[in-house]
């Protein structure tokens, strides 16, 4: 294949472009398209981001914001160029929607860290942390914990909220941060933000994300609103969007999500409950429920004080739901197979004279 430009691989480098994307893309016998990176999604048409900034067709491929994909001329002369395929997701920070369906929505893709932002203007949600914690380990990229807004409490409470918060965190950094007082900007600018670094930030609407785009910009590049009387944030970014800060690397906004279900993860859950897994292992019966059975080392630790009945529950829950999603897919799956089955022997069943 002809290699991409020199002057064109500067350019996909600062969108987070490395080598390890230009040998997956050189392993390519005849590849379809040269490479570009999707930095909004619309329907049937998203934008793309490479040397330039162009609006290409998709069609019959799930493409999420942070993609790479590949792109190439349209089938006539004078048509809009398009999707032709998807490279390797390194990460995807998914979602399951609300109901009985199991739908999964990718949120963002290709990001090196994830941003989960709390606001601090209200009671800090620590079963809502818990479960972005959960989707951010089983993204792939490096969850840290982002709580805005931290102007609006006493240094004492600060301090309260910041240890719930930690006692969470199953290892994540957890940062206070205040587009006011300039708290913890530095912090985050410092040690995560770099060329080339990808960073998603999720978390509810009105928890400040967009101020915080804003802020580390230094441009308004993300409309914000302010947080209705009830405490339940407006939808003021209603789009996913990748913002380009050059020599800073790139920010993926989203909008607040209210809805926020689990799906069939690998670790996640494993992850941010790391130290319940832990003490799974010290119960004396391997089958142990973890309620009264003798010699269980979880309930010596909430007996003892060393761990609150909550985080033990919200485990349970947690649990329970990725198990129900699981019961879903497989129920999802067989239907399907039925279904392949019947279509197979109506067919045959026409096809006989």
């Amino acid at each position: 294949m002809t290699l991409v430009d020199r002057k064109t691989l500067e350019a996909l480098a600062e969108l987070g472009w490395d080598e390890d994307r230009s040998a997956e893309l050189e392993s390519v016998p005849a590849p379809a398209g040269w490479p570009a990176r999707v930095s909004r999604v619309d329907r049937a048409i998203c934008t793309v981001l490479d040397p330039t900034e162009q609006r290409v067709f998709y069609k019959g491929l799930q493409v999420a914001t942070g993609d790479w994909v590949l792109i190439a001329p349209g089938p006539s002369a004078g048509d809009r160029q398009q999707v032709v395929e998807i490279l390797q997701r390194r990460t995807a920070f998914t979602r399951v929607g609300s109901g009985s369906q199991l739908t999964a929505q990718v949120v963002a893709t290709n990001a090196d860290v994830v941003f989960l932002v709390q606001a601090l203007d209200r009671d800090l949600n620590v079963g809502s942390l818990q479960r972005y914690l959960t989707l951010g380990w089983d993204s792939g990229a490096e969850p840290v914990v982002v709580l805005t807004k931290a102007d609006c409490r006493s240094q004492a409470e600060l301090r309260v909220l910041v240890g719930a918060a930690r006692e969470v965190a199953g290892g994540a950094a957890v940062v206070p941060v205040s587009a006011v007082t300039n708290l913890g900007l530095p912090e985050l600018t410092r040690r995560w933000l770099r060329p080339g670094r990808t960073i998603a930030m999720v978390g509810p609407s009105g928890a400040g994300k967009s101020t915080m785009v804003n802020h580390i910009t230094g441009v308004e590049v993300m409309e914000t609103g302010r947080v209705r009387a009830d405490g339940k944030g407006r939808h003021t970014t209603t789009h996913r969007e990748l913002v380009l800060m050059p020599g800073r690397g790139i920010l993926l906004d989203t909008p607040g999500m209210r809805s926020l279900g689990l799906g069939v993860g690998a670790d996640g859950l494993q992850q941010a409950f790391g130290d319940l897994e832990e003490l799974f292992q010290r119960c004396r019966f391997r089958n142990c429920r973890h309620q009264m059975e003798p010699g269980c080392a979880v309930t010596a630790e909430i007996a003892r004080g060393a761990l609150s009945r909550d985080r033990l529950e919200r485990w349970r829950k947690l649990e329970r739901e990725q198990a129900a999603a699981g019961a879903r897919e497989v129920d999802a799956a067989s239907r399907a197979r039925e279904r392949t089955r019947w279509r197979a022997l109506s067919k045959e069943q026409r096809s006989r004279p």
